[in-house]
């Protein structure tokens, strides 16, 4: 009977060995990744000693050489790497109960220097760690890769380009609010805007344009030259977005408020316009006739006063923009049609013309 119940309690001890084991692992997995720098943090050895029950020398000079205490003077700016929604959550609840400010935590510290190489560095763990762990939004990776080059070159144009400067929304959505009236365009649309100019991209069915390999030039730095170079044509072209649409040179150059409500605003301060002067400007580029699409579109009526984008986009009952592949679609192949360039109908592209029975002719 006594072995059986020391078994017993020699099974309890193991799970609960095993239990606390997975308890500190789950701790070490779920620890916070915080940068550091300035204050005065001083660090200490611990000194381990033999005993009796262990005197392995070379693991007791190994164990005093790793373990010892950070003290941090109160000065240090600390910011989160990794576990940002973590530490919102521990503010959160420490707020609330004033006894959870003695719980324990894992925490890992890396040392971040504050001048632009530090940045750099700081940014690229960051995007790493998010875009090869748990991935974070899109804008977060948009406002910190330093290996995606189109990441890299949005910030460039919102911080350098004179044009842009305050009309670009910074925010977590590709939409923008009909009621926003002093912006551009989000920096997730222009982001994607620059990766069209930018890369391959298979833009319909029977067009893939040129460009850089999405797949490298996304995920691996090029040098300071070849950005800089892309810098200067997303400069040119965007330059040239400016002089093609009225209403937003006054918007950009005269400060001039939009009204996102009313019909007769252009369909270039919209995601699906963007995304249709785009693709023709792409195709454009590709076979020398840019000018044929900024001559175009600087006096086509590109609006939803037009019967047929009325038609094609807007919803009359929910009076809200409707914005299908297929009904975008449309509209480039009937764009690119009226401006010259050769285009190839699908069996479904020509069932959503005859549907809609407008000809190049009638924009």
């Amino acid at each position: 009977m006594g072995d059986w119940i020391q078994r017993d309690v020699e099974q309890k001890r193991i799970k609960e060995v095993v239990d606390y084991l997975r308890k500190q692992e789950q701790r070490f997995f779920n620890s916070l990744i915080l940068g550091i720098y300035d204050g005065k943090p001083s660090y200490r050895d611990i000194e381990v000693k033999t005993s009796e029950f262990y005197n392995n020398e070379d693991e007791v000079n190994y164990f005093s050489r790793t373990f010892g205490i950070l003290t941090l003077n109160g000065d240090e700016s600390i910011f989160a790497i990794d576990g940002q929604h973590r530490s919102v959550s521990i503010k959160k609840a420490v707020k609330k109960d004033k006894n959870l400010k003695t719980d324990e935590i894992c925490v890992i510290f890396l040392a971040h220097k504050n001048s632009d190489e530090g940045k750099t560095r700081t940014r690229r763990l960051f995007s790493t760690l998010n875009r090869y762990a748990k991935p974070v939004n899109k804008k977060e990776i948009i406002a910190l890769s330093e290996d995606d080059n189109c990441a890299i070159l949005t910030r460039k144009i919102v911080e350098n380009y004179n044009k842009f400067q305050d009309k670009i929304l910074i925010t977590g959505n590709k939409s923008i609010s009909s009621k926003n009236k002093s912006s551009f365009t989000t920096i997730i649309q222009l982001y994607d805007i620059i990766v069209l100019i930018l890369c391959k991209k298979r833009i319909t069915s029977v067009k893939t344009t040129d460009g850089e390999d999405p797949k490298e030039f996304l995920n691996t730095r090029t040098t300071d030259a070849k950005i800089n170079k892309s810098y200067k044509t997303l400069e040119n072209i965007f330059d040239r977005l400016c002089e093609t649409f009225s209403q937003l040179k006054n918007l950009l150059l005269d400060d001039t408020l939009i009204d996102r409500n009313d019909m007769g605003t252009s369909l270039i301060f919209r995601p699906i316009g963007q995304e249709i002067f785009f693709k023709v400007l792409k195709v454009g580029i590709d076979e020398d006739k840019e000018e044929n699409v900024y001559s175009y579109f600087s006096k086509a009526k590109f609006d939803l006063k037009n019967p047929v984008w009325e038609s094609v986009f807007w919803d009359q009952e929910a009076e809200t923009i409707i914005t299908t592949s297929e009904r975008q679609k449309y509209a480039y192949l009937l764009i690119m049609e009226k401006i010259g360039f050769s285009i190839k109908r699908t069996k479904k592209d020509v069932e959503m013309y005859k549907a809609f029975n407008f000809s190049s002719s009638d924009i």
